[in-house]
């Protein structure tokens, strides 16, 4: 061959052998790491396509099992293996007196270290394991024989021979024998990895029925033609005056890589034991004298489909071998990382057991600090978690709900009248009474009581949350024992900090609630709240004025006013205890409910208007007294009985007065409330983590007599170890020998060019 088949030939011993020994690796070690998909060549056609003589014909021997009906039922991984000749196998030396030719000889992956000579012996072999996997009967089954041969009449390639396509079953196969095939097939060559061997009959149209299962079926996984190499067979036996030399061109169903064309023996050269070194030598003449194959002599024969088969192999490996050595890498390194997880296993020694356990803890117990702090190892960049979720709740949830608490939202103006009339009692009201003031102002505070608990509750499940997370990650899922009584021990360590948390809030609140300190710098006053009611007043009469209003801007600046004597009101001008700046706050916020109630109720307080004139020309309920005989009689009064409508601008302003009051002081505790229950909360939950958490494990679980009990594993741990250890050696290995291959192509090259010369 001349100088470039020759490279190719050097090109493909180094290749391709990389390729078989990453092929058994991967085959040894199993599940894993069977995805990685390795270069190879499926040999596609159909039984009748004169497939297994093809492959015969490569490695220049019988040795496929032959016969009428399918016989090629699994997949046969047929490595070839070109052996110079002086090279010397011990074993199969041994077979020929330690003299002789080189010997040639199979190895099959299922029976490692056993040496077949005799190629009759590697097709019963053949035939043996195949119906060890799949029975005596004709089914298929995808589970691969690997063999390899190794011998000087070969170039070095790796093919896969897959069972031919039958469209009738036979014998006692499945309906669906041809469904099952294809889709084997399928799952090899729609791999981009993998080359297409095509193997087409010349004696049929190929674009129509025999190429169905070997072109057609490559086209539909390679439309472009890009990996599939055509295989025309039987060029002896087509009509008289036909050829395929049209085939051959490539001018009929166009391939990339182009077509080669073979003569095969038939059945009677088979029968007459007719040796393939005298088939080769009759197709070399079949071709040398046919005048129509003589344009494309470099396309014909056994010996030009090796050569192309070897250099397009190589060629497509070298291509391939960066990917897959990249692919064999991050796959190694993150066996590595799953064998970090998994560990070593449980020590034996009972000290050791117990320092075990020890570690443990202590390592739960730093991590669960660092990740409230948040010095988190693997920082998360999409979702807040850890401490940051417990901040989240406290000042997003828990203070931002208090603001948006409105005392008076759900307390209507009867209801504030009903309050002010039994406040009274039988004296009547006068003014500002306080009574009801401190009545509505209790009941406001303790809505406050339950969110304040909940935020609690919540930062405690949230806490739990963390602890959960941490023994999924911190390599104690092996341990589910040990991680169940951690989780366990750390849920009791949290509810006896939840218990005094929620004590501690529930006495913040009971502290609001004991005792109304209207003498608060920043509590709006009597004196202020009545000019602000009586602005309102004004906005919903419509700018009518009435008596004791107070319509100057100025009085309202200075604090004058009417002498109303409140405990908010204190000096009357509105700076109770010499805090101007609080007390100008509280109005602004105050100022602000009130325009905002002064615009919600104006059209209310005009129906009101109207329902008092008619209470007062005409009470509810009819008359209150009759007159029968000259007697006059009263009523008497209904089993209940509301406040009555406001008779007078004064009435209204009591109940006015008083929601301003209201939502000034309800302010002032929810402010109070707002600073002091998350600082309860971190101080009884979150940092009681840190001050003990690692402590009371320690305590509640630490028992070199029980170190032992909490280390068991899951049953499927050590299995899964062994597992994944096997695939990591098995990816080093394969990283391995893919980091020796540029060494063993110069020693290829070497060892080539001494040989030519």
């Amino acid at each position: 061959m001349p100088g470039p088949a020759q490279h190719a030939h050097t090109l493909g011993d180094g290749l391709v052998p990389l390729i078989n020994r990453l092929q058994d690796i991967f085959s040894q070690a199993g599940g894993g790491i069977a995805d990685l998909e390795l270069p190879q060549i499926a040999v596609v056609g159909s039984q009748s396509s004169g497939k297994s003589s093809v492959l015969e014909a490569l490695v220049g021997r019988d040795f496929l099992p032959r016969g009428p009906d399918i016989c090629t039922r699994r997949p046969l991984v047929l490595q070839l293996v070109h052996t110079p000749y002086g090279a010397h196998h011990a074993h199969a030396a041994a077979h020929h007196g330690g003299h002789g030719p080189p010997a040639e000889w199979g190895e099959f992956l299922h029976r490692p270290g056993e040496i077949f000579t005799d190629f009759e012996a590697i097709r019963e072999e053949i035939e043996c394991e195949t119906n060890r996997g799949v029975g005596s009967n004709k089914g298929v089954s995808d589970k691969q024989i690997r063999l390899k041969i190794n011998s000087p009449h070969v170039l070095t390639m790796t093919l896969v021979d897959l069972p031919g396509v039958t469209r009738v079953p036979v014998g006692d196969q499945p309906a669906d024998i041809e469904k099952q095939i294809r889709n084997m097939i399928l799952s090899y060559i729609k791999r981009d990895s993998c080359l297409i061997l095509a193997v087409s009959p010349a004696n049929s149209d190929l674009a129509n029925s025999g190429a169905f299962y070997a072109l057609t079926l490559s086209r539909a996984v390679d439309p472009d033609g890009k990996r599939t190499i055509g295989v025309i067979t039987k060029l002896d036996i087509m009509d008289r005056g036909t050829d395929a030399c049209a085939y051959l061109s490539n001018e009929v169903v166009p391939l990339r890589l182009g077509y080669i064309g073979v003569v095969n023996r038939c059945q009677q050269d088979i029968a007459q034991r007719r040796s393939i070194r005298e088939a080769r030598a009759a197709e070399n003449e079949f071709f040398r004298h046919h005048p129509a194959y003589a344009e494309v002599q470099h396309k014909c024969g056994v010996e030009a489909l090796g050569w192309t088969v070897s250099r397009i192999l190589g060629d497509h490996i070298a291509d391939v071998l960066p990917t897959l050595a990249e692919k064999v890498s991050k796959r190694r390194e993150a066996a590595a990382r799953e064998m970090k997880e998994l560990g070593e296993g449980r020590p034996d020694d009972p000290g050791l057991q117990s320092s075990f356990v020890l570690e443990k803890l202590h390592a739960f117990s730093a991590s669960f600090v660092k990740c409230v702090a948040g010095r988190n190892d693997d920082l998360n960049t999409h979702n807040l978690e850890g401490g940051a979720r417990i901040h989240y709740v406290l000042q997003d949830i828990f203070v931002r709900g208090l603001q948006s608490l409105d005392p008076t939202e759900a307390m209507s103006e009867e209801d504030i009248r009903t309050a002010i009339q039994n406040a009274a009692g039988t004296r009547g009201t006068l003014l500002l009474p306080e009574e009801p003031f401190e009545v509505l102002v209790k009941q406001a505070i303790k809505k406050m009581n339950d969110p304040c608990l909940k935020a609690a509750r919540i930062v405690h499940d949230e806490l739990n949350r963390i602890s959960s997370a941490l023994l999924k990650t911190h390599q104690l899922s092996r341990y589910p024992r040990l991680a169940s009584a951690i989780e366990t021990a750390t849920r009791e360590f949290l509810s006896e900090g939840l218990d005094p948390a929620e004590a501690m809030i529930g006495s913040l609140v009971d502290c609001q609630l004991a005792h109304i300190n209207t003498t608060h710098p920043d509590f709006v006053g009597g004196s202020v709240a009545m000019r602000l009611a009586q602005r309102e007043l004004r906005a919903r009469r419509g700018g009518d004025a009435f008596e004791g209003e107070f319509d100057s801007d100025e009085e309202e600046e200075n604090g004058g006013g009417d002498g109303v004597n409140t405990r908010g009101g204190g000096n009357g001008n509105g700076n109770s205890n010499g805090n101007g700046n609080g007390r100008r706050a509280a109005l602004r916020d105050v100022n602000g409910r009130s325009k905002k109630l002064a615009k919600t109720t104006t059209s209310a307080l005009k129906k009101e208007d109207g329902a008092t004139a008619t209470a007062t020309a005409s009470p509810p309920g009819g008359k209150l007294y009759s007159h029968e005989d000259g007697v006059v009689s009263l009523k008497e009064p209904p089993g209940k009985i509301q406040a009555s409508e406001p008779q007078t601008n004064e009435e209204l302003l009591q109940v006015l007065v008083t929601r301003i009051l209201l939502g000034s002081y309800f302010s002032i505790s929810r402010g109070v409330l707002a600073d002091t229950v998350p600082k309860a909360v971190m101080h009884f939950l979150v940092n009681s983590v840190q001050r003990g958490l690692q402590q009371y494990l320690i305590q509640t679980l630490y028992d070199p007599a029980t170190a032992g009990v909490l280390l068991q594993e899951h049953p499927d741990a050590e299995a899964k170890r062994v597992a994944v250890t096997s695939k990591y050696h098995a990816l080093t290995q394969a990283a391995h020998a893919i980091g020796t291959m540029p060494a063993e192509l110069a020693a290829a090259a070497g060892a080539g060019g001494h040989n030519r010369r």
